[in-house]
């Protein structure tokens, strides 16, 4: 736990160098960090023992429900840029879950960017967590280096720590959950009208056409943090398809129900295969 004045003030210095924040403006004060684990908030880090149990690579704070609505809502969580590919993301959403169901909740919810590609993954692949709402500019404008001037859509992500999905990607011994069933390659086939889909990509940009089947996947950049700086005009197109692809199919109440990481796409269903 990240509860003495120390650890706190490491915590929001931490979490400023993920985002890239200016020094004097981290993600979350210092002080706040250090309210809300005085609150009983969950406030965890993860620490590198090779360094002597010092250095953060890792940090996650998640705040209560309301009473009579049991449930976590996870506001903030990140790995160091050096640390990826260590599970240490994934060790820390173990905790949360256990420590959530130590306490009687049953679900955790948080946002992400559905943008990027490596989050994606990990929250609905890695952990089985699902989403049904699009968020456009949920957090209006954010002075972070990673978000840049770019809009702050957000998918709302749901983790039901009991299913039988999230288990079994919980379940060290059977590994994460797969994949529901056949993806189908896509091909530009007509459809009908109302049905979108936004597979394919010409170069770096996003090529929205109609997409038929019950299946749909939805493509984003393989590293939209690179393209906002090399390219931010294409990564405002990016950010444009997709809320209105993705926004649009789950507004239509289409179910997300993975991310492909070969495919570098959303994995949706629809009409009967829902």
């Amino acid at each position: 736990m990240l509860d003495s004045t120390a650890g706190s003030h490491a915590c929001a210095r931490f979490l400023g160098e993920v985002w890239q924040s200016d020094p004097d403006r981290p993600p979350l004060a210092g002080d706040v960090v250090k309210a809300m684990a005085d609150a009983g908030s969950y406030v965890v880090g993860a620490f590198d023992e090779a360094d002597g149990g010092d250095r953060l690579l890792g940090a996650c704070i998640g705040l209560w429900g309301p009473p009579g609505r049991a449930g976590m809502h996870s506001h903030i969580a990140g790995v160091h840029v050096a640390a990826r590919g260590r599970d240490v993301g994934y060790a820390l959403k173990l905790d949360q879950r256990a420590h959530a169901l130590e306490h009687g909740v049953e679900r955790i919810t948080w946002t992400f960017d559905p943008l990027v590609a490596r989050n994606a993954h990990f929250n609905l692949h890695k952990l089985g967590a699902t989403a049904h709402t699009y968020l456009p500019d949920y957090y209006g404008p954010l002075s972070d280096g990673l978000n840049a001037a770019d809009e702050s859509d957000r998918l709302m992500l749901r983790w039901d720590l009991r299913s039988e999905k999230v288990v079994a990607a919980c379940d060290e011994d059977t590994g994460p959950a797969p994949a529901p069933g056949p993806v189908p390659v896509p091909v530009p086939v007509p459809a009908e009208p109302t049905r979108r889909g936004l597979p394919p990509v010409d170069g770096d940009r996003p090529v929205t056409r109609r997409a038929g089947g019950e299946t749909v996947l939805v493509a984003v950049p393989p590293d939209i943090d690179l393209l906002r700086v090399r390219q931010p005009t294409v990564a405002r197109d990016w950010r444009l398809a997709l809320r209105d692809t993705l926004g649009t199919l789950l507004a239509d109440d289409a179910r997300l129900v993975d991310f492909d990481r070969a495919a570098c796409s959303y994995v949706l269903t629809r009409g009967e295969g829902r």
